[in-house]
């Protein structure tokens, strides 16, 4: 899969890269189907790297992650609202059951478009919350 950009494509950069792929700083959001709850965080440096997101307030309308002062300082977030969050979705393919990580989202500021995962370690979100993708 190669993703297309452009000068005004809204590209998300990962100043630390991502767990994993320290070296990949730049990323992009792909629709998988238009509308559609599930979206891909495609690498722009190795099209070969990608995973399937979600943002997780369609299935758990309670989920607050509170994030430390160093995770909101790294992030320049001064408010909840400069945030976007979603979580890293895995698919067991033998059962088709879907989860979703709700402790280690990755968040995004709204206007700088800078990101990083975050682990939210006083709290008790689980690595691997079981959804419905049906549902959302």
């Amino acid at each position: 899969m190669t993703v297309e950009t452009s000068p005004e494509a809204n590209t998300i950069h990962f100043p630390s890269g991502i767990p994993g792929f320290p070296h990949l700083t730049r990323f992009a959001l792909v629709e998988i189907v238009e509308n559609g709850a599930f979206q891909l965080l495609q690498s722009l440096e190795d099209e070969d790297v990608a995973m399937v997101v979600c943002v997780p307030w369609l299935f758990f309308p309670d989920y607050a992650p509170n994030l430390s002062d160093e995770d909101q300082e790294a992030l320049g977030l001064e408010r909840p609202e400069d945030a976007v969050v979603f979580c890293p979705v895995t698919i067991e393919p033998e059962s088709d059951l879907v989860h979703l990580n709700l402790l280690g989202p990755f968040v995004v500021h709204r206007k700088t478009l800078i990101g990083r995962q975050v682990v939210l370690a006083d709290s008790d979100y689980p690595l691997r919350a079981t959804v419905d993708p049906g549902a959302a």
